[in-house]
């Protein structure tokens, strides 16, 4: 299994070819393109830019492992909504560049999701969004993930692939193997679901992609595992118990916000070696 991370904060404050020196230093594999930050936006992302990045990283000895597309994949306001679309595809053809085999993409969530039946109108939009995006999997030898959700009805509660069965519904009806799934394991952690239950229910044929982060179970922390309340042996257990053929992918951010920005190298060894002794517990299938 290959240790990843994503290039959000590190790229924001250095630039990209320094968040790959980082990573290297750090001891990384791999590298998640964020491209959902404003900074992103206003880059230099052609074609020429980022197959440069590309071929520094791989002599780094860092590869683009998958990307995050822009978020949210939908909204009330239909311009929006289109425009939003375009800039998904789009990032698409960027992850391609950088040679990325899967690409995040959020559920739409525009309706809400408990009330009046809508996680039946959810479900069939997002039939149709995914759909349409199988034309750009194709262009473009990408897959795309999708990704387990929540929202705020008060508190933090269940939504769009949020349940196990769910998540398993979208996929199976999809029955395409342009899509995949990423199991955001801090999200399942804030809806109370039971991770390695999730896990086991997606199996390795599904489950191809990670975010993990930790939480304390009540915000979206995105902080580093052992930071918050989740039982990381547990999870670690369910993911070597199928057979888990993915990376293990960092989404973990807000750890390093919680540090100055001078010590984000210093905190990336520290992540990487969290991140190593995490797939320890995969590789030698232990339960402690």
């Amino acid at each position: 299994m290959r240790l990843s991370t994503t290039t959000g904060e590190l790229a924001k404050f250095f630039g990209f070819n320094k968040c790959i020196d980082i990573l290297a230093d750090a001891g990384y594999d791999c590298a998640d393109f964020s491209q959902f930050d404003e900074y992103v936006y206003k880059a230099d992302l052609s074609k020429d830019f980022l197959t440069e990045l590309r071929n520094y990283a791989e002599n780094k000895g860092i590869v683009f492992n998958q990307s995050h597309a822009p978020f949210g994949s939908s909204f009330v306001d239909e311009e929006k909504t289109k425009k939003r679309f375009a800039e998904i595809t789009e990032a698409m053809k960027r992850a391609s560049y950088l040679g990325v085999k899967n690409i995040i993409i959020h559920p739409c969530q525009h309706l809400k999701y408990a009330e009046n039946g809508n996680p039946e109108l959810l479900f069939e939009y997002n039939m149709d969004f995914y759909s349409r995006l199988i034309p750009y999997c194709e262009e473009y030898g990408i897959k795309v993930a999708l990704e387990n959700m929540w929202q705020h009805t008060g508190m933090i509660n269940h939504s769009t692939c949020s349940r196990p069965a769910e998540f398993v519904r979208y996929l199976d009806s999809l029955n395409n193997d342009c899509f995949v799934a990423c199991l955001d394991i801090g999200h399942a952690a804030l809806v109370r679901e039971d991770i390695p239950d999730f896990i086991r229910a997606l199996g390795n044929k599904r489950l191809k992609c990670l975010h993990v982060h930790d939480v304390d179970g009540t915000n979206d922390s995105h902080t580093l595992p052992y930071y918050g309340n989740i039982q990381w042996e547990r999870v670690m257990k369910a993911l070597a118990e199928i057979g888990y053929q993915g990376d293990l992918t960092f989404e973990a951010d807000e750890f390093l916000r919680n540090v100055p920005s001078e010590l984000y190298a210093d905190a990336e060894k520290f992540m990487a070696k969290v991140g190593r002794r995490l797939i320890n517990i995969v590789n030698s299938n232990i339960w402690r």
